[in-house]
């Protein structure tokens, strides 16, 4: 633009000197060119501000979208950083945990190597040894127990219940009894004895003639018959410690 300008002005001059050596007709002809001239010259500024000013608007978008991009860049960035410290800070606290279990390792290593030392110097003392070194424990098991009632067994059957035993019943009779010890049913029986040669005399008792027999008596009833006795079970249930308690 500053280039145009300057050849503006050239022209100028060389039509102003021109006009001086012409006549007033010319003069006024390179007066109204050069008056076009300015007009093409401000309107050529016009338009070259309005390609500035749209290129200054297109390199402030443009500039924008980049602090946009840096914007969104740092974010991302800020947000990488976080996460690696993350990671860092739990790396760093497992290899921290890591470096304290070695050195408890360590330590009872030493301390056990120490232990050692101290118990291969100490064979000579008991009392020493016995301070130092701590007994393990070793479970003491009781059985541990429950009682367990068992019902007695058995079945029912048929029973013959007796109510009166078997018995034999005397039968007895009144007879005529001579006193040779024939015995006879009437007296009549015994005049006839007398008639045949007997001279005794008689006499009437009851006596026994034979013997009636009595079945004994009763009746069935359901009886319950046992098969096995009643008893109690000793079941174990477990086994527990009696030193620390502890089951199995």
């Amino acid at each position: 633009m500053a280039g145009i300008f300057l050849l503006v002005l050239i022209l100028i001059g060389c039509g102003v000197a021109f006009s001086d050596s012409g006549n007033g007709s010319d003069q006024k002809e390179q007066e109204a060119s050069v008056t076009d001239t300015k007009k093409e010259t401000a309107e050529e500024e016009k338009s070259s501000d309005a390609e500035v000013k749209k290129e200054d608007a297109a390199k402030e978008e443009v500039s924008e979208e980049k602090t946009e991009t840096k914007e969104e860049a740092k974010k991302e960035e800020k947000t990488e950083k976080k996460d690696d410290t993350k990671k860092t800070s739990t790396a760093s606290a497992t290899a921290t945990t890591k470096k304290d279990e070695a050195k408890a390792s360590s330590s009872k290593s030493s301390s056990n190597s120490s232990t050692k030392k101290t118990e291969t110097k100490s064979n000579g003392s008991s009392s020493s040894s016995s301070s130092q070194s701590k007994p393990q424990h070793t479970h003491t098991w009781v059985a541990q127990t429950k009682s367990v009632y068992h019902e007695a067994t058995g079945h029912y059957e048929n029973k013959w219940v007796q109510d009166s035993a078997a018995w034999d019943e005397d039968v007895y009779a009144t007879k005529v009894i001579c006193n040779c010890g024939a015995v006879f049913d009437s007296v009549d029986a015994w005049g006839q004895h007398t008639v045949e040669g007997c001279r005794q005399g008689y006499y009437v008792d009851d006596i026994k003639i034979g013997t009636v027999h009595h079945e004994a008596t009763g009746h069935n009833e359901q009886k319950w018959v046992q098969d096995s006795a009643a008893w109690t079970e000793t079941v174990t249930t477990g086994y527990k410690c009696s030193g620390c308690g502890a089951t199995k």
